[in-house]
């Protein structure tokens, strides 16, 4: 018998989510499931953000508290 693998719970097993960065809405690959729909163990989207450089602005792009 298969194993039932865990739907990916941000985007309800859609793949997508909803970005609303740069100030417009678009739908965007699930960061946690990477369009899948099931969620990768193991796969932290908001660690892959951080090591991007996205750690230094703040929701919807604004500058980070403390950044000038």
């Amino acid at each position: 018998m298969a194993k039932h693998e865990p739907e990916c719970m941000p985007c309800r097993g859609t793949g997508q989510v909803v970005s609303n960065l740069g100030g417009e809405s678009r739908k965007v690959a699930c960061p946690w499931c990477q369009g899948t729909g099931v969620r990768t163990s193991g796969v932290d989207a908001q660690e892959a953000w951080v090591e991007g450089g996205g750690a230094a602005t703040g929701s919807a792009g604004a500058p980070a508290e403390g950044d000038g």
